[in-house]
């Protein structure tokens, strides 16, 4: 059943989907952006299944119920083909502030109504040339940029890119001054740093909200994850304020995504 509830507000992305069972599970709830990941990690995809992926969601699923569904052909409707960098940076004034310049890219990349969630590919330390041709091939919406990559590579990536700034106990704004440098990526995405791996992301461990709050008090919009379920996403949004919420491990039962933990976690999300 798809989420009845119409609440908008909170962009949520549920990240590490394998199957299109899961991509569909996540288009009908109301996810905002459905994640499938390249780098290194448990979860990863290849091209091929990230395809089936992509025709899935690319069927009109969202808010409808499974009876109701109607192809949805990205071809025939340029609102629903990937956005350009370029087109995005060209619709912003090279004049923005910080504040401004994340604000229209969330306005631009979310605000539009679509009939399908997003597609983003997770990668991490990999080189430029391989990220370009999986956003082309795939084809996808978003690139996270979720290692060490330098702040330029966004650049030179077709589509926006989420950018990953990792948090642990020595992290300061002050020393984080990449976060807020404009027309590089278009989305700010706080997630905990685990320490003892090179793998970041997924591994369900929270960092300090109020860590997030003083992003948001400073007006800059952000996404968040790390830790984050059905449970304690109302107050992670409550405490952190973000513009939106990525969730992996929170949503699955013995590490497989698990339909009504997706639902609810969506719900809670938007609702609060």
């Amino acid at each position: 059943m798809p989420n009845e509830k119409q609440c908008p507000s909170v962009v949520v992305k549920t990240c590490g989907v394998q199957t299109v069972e899961a991509a569909a599970a996540a288009t009908e709830a109301g996810a905002d952006v459905v994640g499938v990941i390249f780098a290194p990690s448990g979860r990863v995809i290849d091209v091929a299944r990230a395809q089936e992926i992509a025709r899935a969601i690319r069927v009109t699923q969202k808010g409808m119920g499974s009876n109701e569904m109607v192809e949805d052909h990205a071809s025939d409707n340029s609102s629903e083909a990937p956005m350009l960098t370029s087109d995005l940076h060209e619709r912003i004034s090279r004049d923005s502030t910080t504040n401004e310049y994340f604000s229209k890219c969330y306005q631009h990349i979310f605000g539009q109504t679509r009939r399908r969630p997003l597609l983003a590919g997770v990668f991490q330390n990999q080189d430029v040339e391989y990220i370009i041709s999986v956003a082309r091939s795939v084809p996808l919406d978003l690139v996270q940029l979720h290692g060490s990559e330098p702040l330029d590579m966004a650049r030179n990536i077709p589509v926006p890119v989420i950018k990953v700034f990792h948090v642990d106990d020595q992290f300061s704004l002050d020393s984080n001054s990449d976060m807020f440098q404009t027309f590089y990526h278009s989305i700010i995405l706080l997630d905990t740093k685990v320490g003892g791996t090179d793998q970041q992301g997924g591994k369900g461990v929270s960092f300090d909200w109020s860590i997030a709050r003083q992003v948001a008090d400073k007006g800059v919009p952000f996404m968040m994850a790390g830790g984050l379920t059905a449970e304690n996403v109302a107050q992670a949004v409550a405490v952190g304020q973000p513009w939106g919420v990525d969730v992996s491990s929170g949503i699955e039962t013995n590490k497989t995504k698990d339909p009504t933990k997706i639902r609810a976690f969506v719900n809670n999300a938007k609702c609060g």
